[in-house]
Parts: C-alpha cells; structure tokens; sequence
C-alpha cells in the first residue's frame, strides 16, 4: 500500500463507495483540491424529494460536504452540512452534523457514507430540532451539548476550580464582572501552554481559592486576569474575532475595568497580553443549563517582518489569541467520577508499613481523596527495590514516608499526609540530658491511633500484627492487615471489625494451623538476601503483588464506607486467601478463596468473651 490514501490504494473501496450513492439517488462530486492533498472530500446534494429519505417538509435540497478519515473504513466519515443551522446534533461553528454518538463502536466498518446518511440524517433533523427540555430529558438517546466543547482551544487546558461561581444568579446584562484572579505559566514556555489558576476573588475581593502550594512550583509566572460572565456564548467560535467583539463589549459598559494588562515576557520575544475567564450558559444534561467556562488568551511574539534583510533585520509583533478549556478541580468535579466514596474524605487512616504492597495501598487511598493518611515506616528507598515499588530511582535516599508524603502532596493534595518515622519494637536510644526529649512508642502509637477510623498493616511480620492488632481491638478501631508469599505465589488480606467480626487476627493464626488451606502457596525458594543487606527479602513481581494490594485497598474501603447511604457496598467476608501458581508454578488467573473470620477455641483473646 505504501504511502497511497486508502481511495487509491484501494479503488473498489471507493467504488462500493460511489455505487452506494448512486443506488439511493444522492448527487456528488469528488473534490479535486483536496485529492491533491491526499484526502477524499465528497460533495453532496440530496433533493427534499428523494424517496430513500423520509425528508417530510424540505423544500429546498440538502447540499453536505462529507471527509474522510485516512484509516476510513474503520472509522466514520465527518459530515458536514454547511447550510443548516441546527440549535441541536450539529457544531455551530463547523457545521458538522452529529449523526453518531462520538465512541467508536458505534460505527459499523461495513457501512458506506450512503448507508449511513440513509440510517441517521433523517433523524438528526427531525431530533436536531428540538428544544424543549422535556422532550430533551425524556430522551433516554440523548446526552447534554455543552457549548464550550465546540470551540477550538488549545490541547493545555487551564487548571481552575470554578465552584465559588457556579451557583452566582445568571445575568440578565450581556456582561457581569464575577472577579479577578492570578494565572500561573511554566517558564520560559511557548504557547499555548498549560496554565493554572494561583489564586481567584470574588467581585468584592474576597479570595475564593488558591492553588495547592505543591502545584505552584510548576507555575513560576504569574499574570492577572477578569472573571466575567456573558449571558450568551461568544459567537464566533474564533478565539481572535471574539477577542475583538469582547473589547467593544467591555467598552460599551462601565462596570468592568480594560482589558489591557502591560504586557508580560514569559519567553524570547513572547508576551503575554491579556487572559479573561469567560462564563456563560451551556447544557449540563439534556434539556438543562448550567454555566460553562472559556479562558481566552492573547499574546505578542516579535517576529521578522517579510521585506526586512539579514543586514537590517526588523521584528514586527504578531498578536494570537487562543481558547483555553477548563479543568476543573473541584471536590465535586473530582468526586463525580466515583460517587460511592463521596464519604472518604471525611475518614482517617492510620497505617503501617511501606514496603511494595503498603506503599501503593497508600497512593490508592490518596487517590481516592481518604481525608486523612498517617503513614509509619523507618526505612529509606532502596535503588534495587524500585522495581516493585510505586516509585522509581528519583525517590532513592529518601525516607520512605518522605517520599510517599512528597508524592501525595503534590498529586492528591486533598489527602493530609502525616508521616512517622519509627521502627516497631525498637530500643529507645539512652537520653543523656534532661534538655533531650525522646518520646516512647506508646506516646508515638497514640498519636499514630488517636481518632484514627482504621489501622492498616502492611508490615508483613507477624510479631508487629500481633502487636498493632492489639492495639486496634482495645481501641475499637477497624484493623486490615495484609502479606504476600515469597515469588508472590499468593497473598492474604484479612480485617476485624469491633462488633460486627466474630474472631480476631490470633483466631486466624490458630485457624491456619489447623487448616492448612488458609495458608497461601508460595514459592519454597522464593527468599534471598541481597548484597549488602544483612536481611532476607522475597522475589515477587510488581504486577503480581498488585493483586494482594488492591484487594487490601478494597477491604479498607468497604469497611470504612460501611453503612454510608450510598457509600461502597461491604463484603460478606473477612479473610480473603489469593492464589497465582499453583504447585507446580505455573502461572494461573487469580484466584481469591474468601470466608467469615469466626472464633477459634483456643485463642488466648476470644474464647473466654
């Protein structure tokens, strides 16, 4: 096929294509401008009267442009339909008719463009037509038009949290003034580039948000901007004409101050003009208006003017502007994508333990915005173990919890992250002077445990589960503790929950001596010892140890949210036995054996309660 267009390389592709017009009457011309290009364009014309469309009440005929993908037939041909202006199922500024919805499977790689004209432009028109929100949110086919989507913007979008706006009465002038606020660039960047709001106020001043401290650093560049509010979309979809009707909008009016900014370098003969925020009303589902957001941005490059020589070479400035999409971060925006844990942060998690199964435990549980993580561990980051832990030789050196906390911090910094540096069953060093104050474990423990809705282990060790199991059952705190098998053959992840679980974690050790099944497999050479390391460590993959983790993660969540209205669902089990080889190591699906975790008789802890 080489470097041929489809149509070319293929010609009975293209000639089912034609036929297929023929069959159902459809006028066309293959556009010769763009053949030149190496791209199909076909032009179409289908008369009002055409029998193969149910086009009741057109008098005039439909002229459509229809382009072609270049891996056409495997995805859809774009339509075009430059003389219609529906308030629906068509972009109001290209004219591209929405006659699929945007996901790929809906798409038959069989089809031709006559079969699906023939299937969907009918009811594009009838469907684009419709504006009455009750009809709209009736429909169970259809989904919201967001007015912002159909702009062109640039591929960075503006990191804004814009909730403080979001519930200001709508406007009945064409232009409000909502506030002011900072925008934070990379140095030294070209646009358009990726920008973030550092800091916004409302119409009086009063400050509404400020980016993450974390996050400013990516930021060292500030310019200040307005937040305004337009009771229509711009109407151009341009982002330099609509520039110029903003600037005699704001002129036309006294309530909002310039445009104009003094310009700001943020690069070799770049500048920064201008950037407002603009709100206006957009479908948020269908048949329902809310508020959308454009940020428009405008620059000056100095650039070498045409007729200028090498010898007298003169710079001429180049204006552009641009459209910024939003993205927003907000609680809501975040907690819309998972509304069962709408409940977690408000919770507190004290763990133990992060080695290559705790540490991802505890990226997840940022993830997933827990309100509070307190994480203990004494060990640094070793270079050899990044290979199965969550992050890689740039963390090596560093306090494990330093490490984690740093990463939490700037990604999910929702989460508050409070670190402990403290090895379980050390020897407190001998204090020297009375000025030296050394606190003692059980002072580190409940501050570890103080308020605290569950303790997590991830130690691995079972003298320190016994210990902080301990701990948990006389505090009535949730405890989840989890460990993997030398190769990573298998894993165990096991709760108590004070009131609800029958037995505890020494029930379980008494358990699996006497049911061996509760043990899971592992690999009888699966422990080495590194050089330079006076301690044994076990092999095992990152990939495979994710199994245990995650499901450590899921048991931690469930018991946290259990009870919550329409919160995480809980489990009907406490003990949960993961199997990836069998006993003869060869690789298996994963496979989890789960059940109840009841008293066992002879446990020192339960069997007198």
């Amino acid at each position: 096929m080489g470097t041929k267009p489809w149509y070319k390389a293929k010609p009975d592709l293209l000639d089912k294509e034609t036929k297929s017009l023929d069959n159902v009457g459809i006028s066309y011309e293959l556009d010769s401008h763009l053949d030149s290009q190496n791209i199909l364009k076909i032009n179409l014309v289908i008369e009002s009267t055409n029998p193969a469309f149910n086009l009741a009440g057109l008098v005039e005929p439909i002229r459509l442009e229809a382009i072609y993908p270049d891996n056409y037939p495997y995805f859809r041909p774009e339509v075009i339909a430059p003389d219609l202006d529906l308030p629906r199922h068509q972009n109001p500024f290209g004219k591209q008719l929405c006659l699929l919805p945007r996901p790929s499977q809906h798409w038959e790689p069989e089809w031709t463009l006559a079969d699906l004209l023939k299937e969907q432009l009918s009811k594009v028109l009838s469907k684009g037509a419709i504006i009455d929100p009750g009809i709209l949110a009736a429909d169970p086919d259809e989904q919201a038009e967001p007015a912002s989507d159909y702009y062109e913007t640039s591929p960075h979008p503006i990191l804004f949290d814009s909730s403080p706006y979001d519930h200001i009465e709508t406007p009945t002038k064409e232009l409000n003034f909502l506030g002011k606020f900072s925008v934070g660039i990379p140095g030294q960047t070209r646009f358009p580039s990726r920008m973030a709001v550092l800091e916004s106020y409302d119409s009086s001043g009063h400050l509404t948000y400020q980016l993450p401290n974390n996050l400013k650093k990516h930021f060292p560049i500030s310019f200040n901007g307005l937040l305004l509010r337009l009771k229509k979309r711009p109407p151009h979809g341009n982002a330099s004409q609509d520039y110029q009707w903003l600037k005699k909008l704001v002129g036309a009016q006294n309530t909002v101050t310039s445009l104009n900014r003094q310009p700001k370098q943020i690069g070799q003969d770049l500048y920064l003009n201008c950037i407002v925020g603009l709100n206006f009303p957009e479908e948020i589902e269908p048949g329902k208006y809310g508020l959308g957001w454009l940020f428009l941005v405008v620059t000056t490059t100095m650039v070498q003017h045409p007729n200028s020589s090498k010898k007298k070479p003169a710079r001429i400035p180049l204006e552009e502007a641009y459209y910024y999409k939003v993205a927003r971060l907000s609680t809501e925006d975040l907690q819309i994508r998972v509304p069962k844990l709408a409940a977690l942060p408000q919770k507190k998690v004290a763990m133990v333990g992060l080695g290559a199964l705790g540490a991802p435990v505890a990226l997840e549980l940022a993830r997933n915005q827990v309100g509070q993580l307190r994480i203990m561990d004494f060990d640094v980051v070793e270079p050899a173990t990044t290979v199965r832990w969550p992050l890689g030789l740039a963390a090596s050196g560093l306090f494990k919890t330093e490490a984690i906390k740093s990463f939490i911090d700037e990604h999910y910094p929702r989460t508050d992250t409070i670190t402990y540096n403290h090895r379980i069953g050390g020897i407190r060093g001998v204090v020297r002077s009375e000025s030296e104050k050394v606190r003692t474990e059980q002072q580190i423990m409940d501050d570890l445990l103080t308020e605290a809705d569950l303790l997590f282990d991830a130690t691995a060790e079972p003298g320190i589960n016994h210990y902080l199991s301990s701990l948990a059952r006389d505090r009535s705190i949730p405890y989840v503790s989890m460990y993997a098998t030398p190769g990573a053959w298998g894993g165990l992840v096991m709760r108590v929950v004070p009131g609800k679980t029958e037995g505890c974690w020494m029930c379980l050790q008494y358990h699996k001596w006497t049911n061996r099944h509760l043990i899971p497999v592992k690999d009888n050479s699966g422990d080495i010892q590194a050089a330079g390391c006076g301690d044994l460590t076990f092999t095992g993959a990152s990939f495979d140890l994710q199994n245990v983790a995650l499901t450590g993660v899921r048991l931690v969540i469930t018991t946290l949210l259990s009870g919550v209205d329409g919160g995480y669902p809980d489990t009907d089990w406490d003990v949960g036995i993961l199997k990836l080889m069998d006993g003869e190591a060869t690789v298996i699906a994963p496979t989890w054996e789960t059940q109840s975790l009841v008293k066992h008789p002879d446990c020192p802890y339960c069997k007198d309660e």
